[in-house]
């Protein structure tokens, strides 16, 4: 793992690059996605129309796929824009949202990671678990209770998701109350971020856009970490009992926040398997 000072140089070369970024994500958190990808100083397209989401795929630097609110149409989008990534050999990210909650969703993420090469695949521990084990304890898109990281189960989780890693040959991001980025041989817990993340739809979803726009700079696993503590560090400084103001505020702080303070807040730690 690189030491922090040199990832944090991913900000002003992105901002010096502006690559394009292609987000299918779902309409809930579209403005969302598109925003915080802008506010990092890329841009922002969200093409989803199978006629013409391969030849956006074409121009993109890096791509992110979302599992959220799936339609048919969508669902198609997904493929082809996989598909054409991986024949240019752009960085390709997937929101596994919802996998454990229904046949649908778990059908055709596994279709996708049989038939195309990921440089990410994220979710909470409920929707890696149901990749992993083929079963959760999914609430919905949420994780489920007896899925959530815990001091004694962090080890297992890290392992189970360390077999996606080996198998698909990808990064493994699990997030939730500790985060946990894992590869075939080591895996790294970030301790950031506040509970009232949980509470604004399309969080999860943002951070998947910040993440892949890193990915046109950075390798997944650095870039998961430098968009993991932007997120969360930010939402700690913005943290505030009125949800809307925390919002607003944490928006501002994706872009703007100083990276002293994502220096002296950073809690990072890599364990070898």
């Amino acid at each position: 793992m690189k030491n922090l000072k040199q990832i944090l140089k991913a900000r002003e070369i992105l901002k010096e690059e502006s690559p394009l970024i292609h987000a299918i994500t779902n309409p809930i958190s579209i403005n969302m996605v598109a925003n915080a990808i802008l506010f990092l100083g890329a841009k922002a397209i969200c093409a989803a129309h199978p006629e013409e989401v391969s030849e956006i795929t074409n121009i993109s630097s890096s791509i992110s796929v979302n599992l959220g609110n799936i339609t048919s149409e969508r669902m198609k989008a997904i493929e082809l824009a996989a598909n054409s990534a991986n024949k240019k050999n752009i960085p390709l990210a997937i929101d596994m949202v919802g996998v454990g909650s229904s046949t649908l969703r778990y059908n055709f993420a596994n279709k996708l990671l049989a038939n195309n090469n990921f440089s990410l695949i994220k979710g909470n521990s409920s929707e890696i678990r149901a990749l992993a084990l083929g079963k959760s304890q999914a609430k919905g898109i949420d994780v489920g209770e007896a899925d959530k990281i815990e001091k004694e189960n962090i080890g297992k989780i890290a392992e189970e998701a360390r077999a996606l890693a080996k198998k698909y040959k990808s990064t493994i991001l699990i997030t939730g109350k500790t985060d946990l980025i894992v590869s075939s041989d080591s895996y790294i817990r970030v301790d950031n971020g506040v509970e009232n993340l949980s509470k604004i739809t399309g969080t999860g979803c943002m951070l998947t856009g910040i993440i892949s726009s890193f990915m046109t700079v950075e390798d997944p696993v650095s870039a998961s970490i430098l968009g993991l503590l932007i997120l969360e560090i930010a939402a700690e400084i913005s943290n505030t009992d009125r949800l809307y103001t925390f919002f607003v505020n944490l928006m501002d702080g994706i872009g703007n926040i100083k990276d002293d303070d994502l220096i002296k807040a950073a809690k990072v730690k890599e364990i070898k398997f």
